[in-house]
């Protein structure tokens, strides 16, 4: 297997090298226009919305019990679980064929795309149609949580909502810097751009961790990069002319 020498790939002009798209001149490349992209762009600030009106009403019910520092600690440690299971099973799933039909669906197409040009800032944040599926139902469920156990089931409910959603919305910006050519002076951000550009850039098949690693560390997708060769399928995965 050829084995990596690129330990310190941060730059997106190293990490460019390993694919036919270069970042446009268009990509942010300061603090301030790293920041203001990201702030303006719609899904963070549906998500951002979304939090801070889980977080709202949470303040509204009242009623704060040893119970709600429990859920949230249960999220933050559940997440990079979760982010993991997401990205192999749903983003990276590949179309079946199932009684003469193809099975496949919008949001694996999407990140197809995501794959095949990392540089295109419109395939880098959550599609929307996700927020339009996931936000109702999680205030259908907190209605629910409410109505059933009042204040002491409602409550707890809606801080793993809203510590969920703060977590979602640093993915999103872990995600983001991956993805432009500035990234923080923060070893923690320089190490998940790091590694989520091997995935993108060396082989796909590992470093499935986006904002958070303890999912990679946990299941074993966290090789040292030295001993992984490139898997030659990052931009198609496996699919062939652009993943589709």
């Amino acid at each position: 297997m050829e084995k990596a020498n690129d330990r310190t790939m941060i730059a997106a002009q190293e990490t460019a090298q390993r694919n036919p798209l270069q970042p446009p001149p268009r990509l942010p490349r300061d603090a301030a226009s790293a920041v203001r992209l990201f702030a303006t762009h719609s899904s963070t600030q549906l998500i951002a919305l979304a939090m801070l009106a889980a977080a709202a009403a949470r303040v509204w019910i009242g009623h704060f019990r040893w119970i709600d520092a429990a859920v949230a600690f249960g999220v933050w440690a559940y997440f990079p679980v979760n982010e993991w299971l997401i990205h192999v099973f749903i983003l990276h799933f590949k179309p079946v064929n199932l009684f003469g039909r193809r099975i496949d669906f919008y949001l694996p197409k999407t990140h197809r795309r995501h794959h095949a040009e990392p540089w295109n800032v419109d395939w880098i944040f959550i599609p929307r149609h996700v927020h339009a599926l996931t936000f109702p139902l999680f205030a259908l469920m907190a209605a629910l949580a409410y109505v059933w156990g009042g204040a002491a089931i409602g409550g707890p409910f809606l801080t793993g909502i809203a510590i969920y959603l703060l977590l979602g919305l640093h993915y999103e910006w872990a995600h983001y810097l991956a993805h432009i050519p500035w990234c923080p002076n923060i070893a923690y951000y320089k190490r998940r751009v790091r590694e989520h550009r091997w995935h993108h850039f060396r082989n796909e098949n590992y470093w499935w961790g986006v904002s958070m690693g303890l999912g990679d560390r946990l299941f074993g997708t966290a090789p040292l990069v030295e001993e992984t060769g490139r898997s030659g399928t990052t931009a198609t995965l496996g699919m062939g002319e652009r993943g589709r």
